[in-house]
C-alpha cells in the first residue's frame, strides 16, 4: 500500500478541522490518532521523564483542543501542536527549577516504552552493546544542553522540522534557533569527545 499523498493528508485534516471546529470530538481524535505517538516522543526528549512526558502531553491535547479556534492555519496542524507542547514542556522544566528539584536522567528510550534500544536479529552483542553505549552517551550529552538548546536540536534532528517550522513553534527568530542548533551541537560534540 502506498503512503498517502501529503496533499491528501492535508485535504482529510482540513476535513477533521472543520468538524473539530463545530465540536466533534471523533474529529478532533483523528488528529490523537496520528499525532499522539510522535508528539510525545518529542516531549519525552524534552523533559526526559516518561511519567512528565505522559502529563505533559496529555495536557497539550487538552489545551490545543480548548484553542482549536486560535489555529489559523499559517503551518501545519502538527507545527501548531508541537509549538503547544513544547511550550508546556518548556514550563514545566522552568516550574521544576523554580521548586529546585534534581533533573531526571533517566533513560530516554523509555519514552518509547522499551526503555533500551532494541537488538536487531543478527546483531552481534559486542555491536548491540557498543550502540546502546553511544546511545546512553548522546542522551548524557543532550542532558547537558539547556532546556531550549535541547528542544531546538530535537525538534531539527529527530522531528526535522524546518528552521522556519521551529522558529514558529518556539517564538523565537530563525538565527536564535540557527545559533541554538549550532551551539548544541557543539556541545554535544565536546562532550562526546571529553567522555571517551
Amino acid at each position: 500500500m502506498n503512503p498517502p499523498d501529503p496533499t491528501d493528508q492535508q485535504k482529510l485534516e482540513a476535513q477533521w478541522l472543520a468538524r473539530a471546529r463545530k465540536g466533534d470530538p471523533d474529529a478532533f481524535g483523528e488528529f490523537f490518532n496520528v499525532y499522539h505517538a510522535r508528539l510525545f516522543a518529542v516531549v519525552s526528549r524534552v523533559v526526559s521523564n516518561p511519567d512528565d512526558a505522559r502529563d505533559i502531553t496529555q495536557r497539550s491535547w487538552v489545551k490545543a483542543w480548548q484553542k482549536l479556534d486560535t489555529f489559523k492555519g499559517d503551518s501545519s496542524f502538527y507545527t501548531w501542536l508541537c509549538r503547544i507542547a513544547t511550550f508546556t514542556a518548556l514550563d514545566h522544566l522552568r516550574s521544576r527549577k523554580r521548586r529546585g528539584e534534581v533533573e531526571y536522567l533517566d533513560e530516554l528510550d523509555a519514552a518509547s516504552e522499551g526503555g533500551q534500544v532494541a537488538a536487531r536479529p543478527g546483531d552481534r552483542p559486542d555491536r548491540a552493546m557498543q550502540k546502546t553505549e553511544v546511545r546512553e552517551k548522546f542522551e548524557a550529552a543532550l542532558h547537558q544542553l539547556s532546556d531550549k538548546h535541547r528542544a531546538a536540536l530535537i525538534l531539527r534532528e529527530v522531528e526535522g522540522l524546518s528552521y522556519e517550522e521551529i522558529a514558529e513553534t518556539m517564538g523565537c527568530r530563525i538565527g536564535t534557533v540557527m545559533s541554538r542548533i549550532f551551539n548544541a551541537r557543539k556541545q554535544i560534540q565536546q562532550y562526546l569527545k571529553d567522555t571517551r
